[in-house]
């Protein structure tokens, strides 16, 4: 028996993982002496930095893409040491790394497990939604800081963080697309490599990233000269000059 704590994502939010998958291999973990805890969504408790985060992050946690959850853990520096992939192996794979042997379609899935699975909370369309930064490719080159219109992204001594997940616009994976060294993971999004995968389910050429991210610059800087002129309008019987950073005679 091997005895271990183990923490499951349903992603309950999304359709990426089965509520019966997740019931069928809970339910053979807890069989075989395992302490599993089935969570809902475990970007949901990432994004709101919940404390519960830093007990998960000492279980064995089955989730998504490996790359993608240590990401996670390292934006809230935390560190994963066992991490499978319950989106896209099947129940047996993972028992195997388990060392649970099974015929897995022979094996009657516990009630009480399936029920509370079923019961979790739905939140599609508005759900935890963010980027994270993985770190071992990111160049903080700052295009991503540059491209989002949202706030999610500031540089600090030189380095971009996720600051603002929260502010970041449901579904759009924009910034990840238009990163030249594919840092950027979209956890909930269905294609890899922006999901944290290892495949090349989309491929962007250079071309068209650098075209995003100059047609995104100079929207930002329409926006800019919007505020510049509201601003001088307001303020057009005020002593006190304006000052936005913003040399427009150049531009």
């Amino acid at each position: 028996m091997s005895n271990k704590k183990i923490t499951i994502c349903a992603c309950s939010s999304r359709s990426f993982v089965k509520k019966y998958k997740v019931a069928q291999l809970a339910t053979e973990l807890q069989k075989n002496g395992n302490d599993v805890t089935i969570i809902a969504d475990l970007c949901e408790l990432v994004q709101k930095q919940s404390p519960k985060v830093e007990n998960i992050a000492k279980t064995a946690i089955i989730a998504c893409y490996s790359r993608a959850i240590q990401s996670q853990m390292n934006w809230l520096n935390l560190q994963a040491d066992n991490i499978y992939d319950i989106r896209n192996k099947e129940v047996a794979d993972i028992l195997t790394e388990f060392n649970i042997s099974s015929d897995i379609e022979d094996q009657p899935i516990d009630s009480d497990i399936l029920n509370d699975v079923n019961h979790l909370a739905d939140n599609n369309g508005t759900d935890a939604w963010y980027p994270v930064l993985d770190k071992t490719r990111c160049t903080n080159c700052g295009k991503c800081h540059d491209f989002c219109l949202f706030g999610v992204y500031t540089i600090e001594n030189k380095e971009v963080k996720v600051i603002h997940p929260e502010n970041c616009k449901n579904n759009c994976p924009a910034c990840a697309r238009i990163c030249p060294s594919s840092a950027i993971i979209f956890p909930k999004y269905e294609k890899s490599p922006i999901n944290g995968g290892t495949e090349l389910e989309e491929v962007f050429s250079k071309d068209d990233m650098e075209e995003a991210y100059q047609k995104r610059l100079e929207y930002r800087l329409k926006q800019n000269r919007s505020r510049f002129s509201l601003l001088k309008k307001d303020n057009s019987k005020s002593t006190t000059p304006i000052n936005l950073g913003l040399d427009l005679k150049k531009e």
